[in-house]
């Protein structure tokens, strides 16, 4: 029997070879956008809204880095992007984590997950969904 962190790891890799560039193994910001249910323009846009100083790379580098800690902690990746855009962070004055990436805190947050390992929760399947409500 497969661990949920070991489901959520195989995810996140099958996720990672999805939105890599065969060839080069770059971050397509397109298919990266389509994980983030947005637009390539809207996640671009949200990367200069850093500032001008911050390279595409090092963005996409702290933003799976969230998506990755949060991940492990055995949550599906659908869950995990709910939560990163969501999820108001007590610890951060209640910041989402997707504005502490763009605040640049990224580093931060991943600390904090690891450390606390408490924050993510993982939605419920549908499955369990319906049968609560059979009871």
């Amino acid at each position: 029997m497969v661990s949920s962190k070991s489901k959520a790891a195989i995810e996140f890799l099958h996720f990672l070879a999805d939105v890599s560039d065969p060839d080069t193994g770059d971050i397509s910001s397109l298919k990266l956008a389509a994980w983030l249910g947005m637009t390539e323009g809207t996640l671009l846009k949200r990367w200069t809204q850093r500032g001008s100083n911050v390279a595409w790379r090092t963005f996409v580098d702290e933003l799976i880095a969230v998506l990755d800690a949060a991940q492990s902690q055995g949550c599906n990746l659908e869950s995990v992007i709910d939560w990163y855009f969501n999820t108001p962070i007590a610890q951060s004055g209640l910041r989402t984590p997707d504005q502490i990436v763009l605040a640049g805190d990224a580093r931060w947050l991943v600390r904090q997950l690891d450390i606390w390992n408490v924050w993510v929760r993982p939605t419920p399947s549908p499955h369990a969904l319906y049968s609560r409500a059979r009871r």
